[in-house]
């Protein structure tokens, strides 16, 4: 989105040196999209309730970390792969594509061993990791087996993915789009991005009135394919026309769609202040919209899992308000956060695979309980989880055998 975008989607002056002007083929504007949303996952994943939690649990509308993760990705695989189509052809860039989704599915297989290796350590905990627990009624369910198996079951639900920490279960589903990727790309290579976006919206629909899942792998529990498929699509899509899309903003017909866009965001985001989380302290939350209509809404329009359509819709514009914001007042918003921010979302999938271990390490020293408010501890604990994932991703710390 080029400044000129930024310009006709706020009115709001500033001043001019604050204007985004890095240069560089580079954006770091999305890569400070994308530390964003890895901070939102990484303090989603290590539960506790802290200071961070109050400005980014749902506060900013219903939208999480995860959805970003997917979209960013989609955008960037569009846009960087519609240059090197080119320079290459497809099938080389698919191949590419493949084995990066090769080698993530080794990761994701070491990453399994791993906690089951540490599983039978008796001085290690790793309830947080091989359990998924709701926090609210207090019932958990088991991801690893709990009784003994025989060796051909372990293989099988190892190499189907069919166990694994929840943290880290997203990873499967960026294997399986990764997988497809080269045919969403021949598809726009071949002018027929009408069909891909329809026979993307037919899936996400058929999901939405028939919840079925495409794989046994267990990411699909908490992001089945059929539904985030659509975000991931819309978000290649957006990356691929990228230029086109800059074009037409800067139309009377775009201000329109932008202005429309923004307020649809600012909408949501005080929808959000109404949210019924039961961990949120209540003098924090609105409560103009009534419970029962706000959790209706949720549930049917808004769900988090199945992503309903107006969950869509806000993912998308709330990236373009960021955004522009981000063009806007570049300059203040990188000098206090950029520094943080950017060489995590540089290094945002090594930083994701890297904070299950993270988390586990916290989970040795404290019990996760979302509700209790030892808000200064919690908060040192989440800007201590936070600050190491940084320093590794600086020093890139296991590079060399870790994806990014």
């Amino acid at each position: 989105m080029s400044e000129t975008v930024a310009a006709a989607a706020t009115s709001v002056t500033v001043p001019q040196t604050w204007r985004y002007a890095v240069p560089g083929r580079r954006d770091l504007r999305i890569d400070m999209l994308r530390g964003i949303a890895l901070v939102m996952m990484v303090v989603a994943h290590t539960e506790l309730l802290s200071a961070i939690n109050i400005f980014i649990w749902e506060r900013f509308g219903l939208t999480t970390g995860a959805e970003g993760f997917v979209i960013l990705s989609g955008f960037m695989l569009g846009m960087l792969n519609r240059q090197r189509l080119q320079k290459e052809v497809l099938l080389t860039i698919g191949w590419t594509l493949w084995r990066r989704a090769g080698k993530i599915y080794l990761v994701n297989i070491v990453i399994v061993l791993l906690i089951l290796l540490l599983s039978a350590l008796p001085l290690i905990n790793t309830f947080e990791v091989t359990h998924f627990v709701d926090r609210y009624s207090g019932t958990v369910w088991a991801l690893f087996p709990a009784t003994p198996q025989i060796k051909e079951t372990w293989f099988n639900i190892v190499l189907y993915l069919q166990i694994g920490p929840h943290q880290t279960q997203i990873l499967g589903l960026y294997i399986c789009l990764l997988l497809v990727s080269p045919l969403f790309l021949w598809l726009l290579q071949t002018r027929r991005a009408g069909w891909l976006i329809a026979a993307s919206l037919l899936g996400y629909l058929a999901y939405q009135r028939w919840p079925l899942r495409l794989t046994v792998s267990e990411f699909e529990f908490a992001f089945p394919l059929l539904a985030w498929q659509l975000i991931y699509v819309l978000g290649m899509c957006c990356g691929w026309f990228k230029d086109e899309l800059t074009s037409l903003a800067r139309t009377p017909a775009g201000y329109v769609v932008i202005t429309l866009m923004v307020i649809y965001a600012l909408v949501m985001m005080f929808v959000a202040q109404n949210h019924t989380n039961p961990f949120m302290p209540p003098a924090l939350l609105l409560h103009i919209i009534p419970p029962a209509d706000f959790n209706w809404f949720y549930h049917h329009l808004a769900a988090k899992n199945a992503l309903g359509p107006c969950r869509v819709i806000n993912d998308f514009c709330l990236i373009l308000l960021v955004y522009l914001i981000l063009t806007r007042c570049w300059w203040p918003i990188n000098k206090v956060a950029g520094w943080f921010l950017i060489p995590l979302g540089q290094h945002s999938l090594y930083t994701f695979i890297l904070h299950v271990f993270v988390v586990l390490g916290v989970s040795q020293f404290v019990t996760f309980d979302l509700w209790q408010q030892a808000w200064l501890r919690n908060t040192a604990i989440h800007l201590g989880a936070l600050g190491l994932l940084w320093w590794m991703a600086k020093k890139e710390i296991g590079g060399r055998f870790i994806p990014n």
